[in-house]
């Protein structure tokens, strides 16, 4: 069984600096069997982001779909701009997920003895927070891309004083990601059926995908 508790993997400082406010959710910025990005305008600030992601998957990059996270908000501990709780990027797939902060990064779960979980989407929910509770955690430095796969338990940074604050998230999986209220790429010949989200999980793909 896949065991869960696994540090994800530092792929160094991206200097990046935005500033305009955005939301951004699972936007389509690259299809299967194709190499091409296709950006819409206010996110190419981020090409640095998905060029260091492109390289670091090469031998996934067309096999895959690519979608890209991206927030400006002004966040505080009653809002932290992304649903709460520990859990997993990409649970039960073989899905790739980057993230990048300028600031409170993500805080992750990472054990001396990594376990398992039951595969479900929601009784592991409250299994990641009972094991994760108890720590150890680690954040990671401000501006450093982090690549997460399924083993890799996490949640929302604890916020001190509200400020703005940038996460992005680049998702490379086979999927497609089609739930209800996710971003539109107006740039690609997308005609997908969408699927209403869940409330117990944030989980990017209608589970009859």
């Amino acid at each position: 069984m896949t065991k869960y508790g696994f540090a994800p993997v530092d792929l160094g400082r991206v200097d990046l600096a935005p500033v305009e406010m955005m939301f951004w959710l699972y936007c389509p910025v690259k299809l299967i069997g194709s190499a091409e990005t296709v950006i819409p305008a206010n996110l190419m600030q981020f090409l640095p982001l998905l060029e260091q992601v492109k390289d670091d998957c090469r031998n996934r990059w067309c096999e895959n779909y690519v979608y890209l996270t991206a927030k400006t908000l002004f966040v505080s501990p009653e809002n932290p701009g992304n649903r709460p709780g520990w859990h997993s990027d990409g649970f039960m797939t073989d899905d790739l997920n980057y993230v990048w902060s300028d600031r409170d990064g993500t805080l992750f779960w990472e054990p001396e003895q990594p376990c398992t979980f039951t595969q479900d989407h929601v009784a592991s929910l409250a299994e990641m927070a009972a094991a994760a509770s108890a720590g150890p955690t680690k954040q990671y430095p401000d501006k450093h891309l982090l690549r997460l796969d399924e083993t890799v338990i996490h949640r929302v940074a604890d916020f001190g004083a509200p400020a703005m604050r940038s996460f992005v998230k680049i998702s490379v999986s086979r999927h497609r990601y089609n739930l209800i209220g996710n971003s539109i790429n107006h740039l690609l010949p997308i005609n997908w059926d969408l699927a209403p989200r869940a409330t117990e999980r944030n989980h990017p793909v209608a589970l009859t995908n």
